[in-house]
């Protein structure tokens, strides 16, 4: 099978965006702006202006990017060893790890925190309408620039690299190629602050993903052109601000178990792949989990400099709240947020919200978890569910949520909730 015709088959939502894609045959404006090559293509050529970095679709490969930060190694190595390995630096540095040299450019030394690494469950990602489901899985590896590097020289500071993985419940995702590698660039000292770089199953550079992030029927997929399908659902929409890192939302990961990803909690399979293990008093556990919060605590710093006073930047500092001595997972009511908090009474309601529309209301215009925000659009979500004839004539992507379709009973309940917030 060929890697396009995978995509095809899964039609993931893949990365850290989400959204809603048309009905087979209709051609509706799309909920996240897809962009387009040529703004693709002029983008790539800028970032190479910027940075002194080749960026060339169809010719640069993810070792060039590595090259670029200071760390001579290959993709493939960085995608299949151990996060252990990675962030051990006389490990990363031996020929069984990356094949570095310690003391590196200028003499520097590779120091543990130059490598963050971590493994783990993505629902988002998840197309959530086959049966069974294929289950969603992503490697986060952090790279600080190294000293005197052609990044560092850049004004690049730290790379966000992002595989994303795909495999029947029971199997081992990580043995499988990465249908698709994104790459953030976090470099402050350029206008936006954060680029965007993204590589196809082969590491080479491309334009685009091919993927469903518009998805009313998640049989259909399109491309999502840099910068425009990233910064859509980081914060950006329109490319109107700067983009921001998302957080990494354990606590939902663990409320999926009670509903769509039961068959994970049955076999225990652990959602913190590093941990071997969902028991948050086990030592593994505490080591994985620390990998998250280091890496949101990251996020937050970066969101308070890019854009401060956003439902992003506040959903990270409440998960940062909870678990600054917590490795626990906490309920979607003590994760509220905003001016008016939601009540142990809407706890059923709240997670109706968070499992069908957190996908896409995490992170794209407003969070369920922000009750205010809520019932300021309750008679659009209202008809959002339940649309008329005319409106779903009107607009094919008009019906939520965008992945399924909801029981009756699971409208009702939605709607009588909407109705009577306050």
């Amino acid at each position: 099978m060929t890697d396009r015709n995978r995509l095809l088959l899964i039609a993931p939502v893949i990365a850290m965006f989400v959204g809603i894609t048309p009905v087979l045959g209709a051609t509706p404006e799309p909920t996240i702006t897809p962009g387009s090559e040529q703004g693709a293509r002029a983008y790539y050529a800028q970032i190479s202006d910027q940075l002194h970095f080749t960026a060339v679709p169809g010719t640069t490969r993810l070792d060039d990017l590595l090259v670029f930060l200071g760390y001579p190694t290959t993709g493939d190595k960085l995608r299949t060893l151990d996060p252990g390995v990675l962030m051990n630096p006389v490990q990363a540095a031996a020929p069984t790890g990356l094949s570095l040299s310690i003391n590196g450019l200028s003499g520097a030394t590779l120091r543990e925190d130059d490598i963050l690494a971590t493994r783990f469950f993505a629902p988002k990602i998840v197309n959530i309408s086959q049966t069974p489901l294929t289950i969603g899985w992503r490697k986060l590896v952090r790279l600080r620039s190294r000293p005197d590097s052609a990044a560092a020289r850049a004004g690049v500071q730290t790379a966000i690299i992002l595989f994303n993985f795909f495999a029947p419940a029971g199997q081992d995702p990580f043995s499988n190629q990465s249908i698709n590698t994104q790459v953030m660039l976090i470099a402050p000292a350029q206008p936006k602050g954060l680029l965007w770089l993204d590589f196809d199953p082969n590491n080479v550079l491309g334009l685009s993903l091919t993927a469903s992030f518009d998805a009313a029927d998640l049989g259909g997929t399109r491309d999502y052109y840099v910068p425009d399908g990233c910064n859509a659902c980081h914060g950006s929409p329109g490319n109107s601000a700067p983009p921001m890192i998302n957080y990494l939302d354990t606590d939902h990961w663990f409320d999926r178990l009670e509903n769509d990803f039961a068959a994970l909690k049955s076999t225990n399979t652990a959602l913190l792949f590093d941990a071997h293990t969902n028991d948050p008093t086990q030592g593994p556990f505490f080591a994985a989990f620390d990998i998250i919060r280091r890496f949101n605590e990251e996020a937050l710093k970066q969101n308070s400099i890019a854009q401060p006073n956003t439902f992003e930047a506040q959903a990270a500092r409440v998960w940062l709240g909870l678990h600054a001595q917590s490795d626990q997972h906490f309920s979607p009511v003590d994760r509220a947020f905003g001016n008016e908090k939601w009540q142990p009474t809407e706890a059923d309601g709240l997670s109706r919200l968070n499992r069908y529309c957190f996908r896409c209301h995490g992170s794209v215009r407003f969070s369920v978890f922000d009750r205010q925000a809520v019932v300021e659009r309750a008679g659009i979500m209202r008809q959002r569910i339940n649309p008329s004839q005319a409106q779903i004539r009107e607009s094919s992507t008009f019906k939520m949520p965008p992945d399924r379709t909801l029981d009756f009973s699971e409208i009702q309940a939605l709607d009588e909730f909407l109705k009577n917030l306050k």
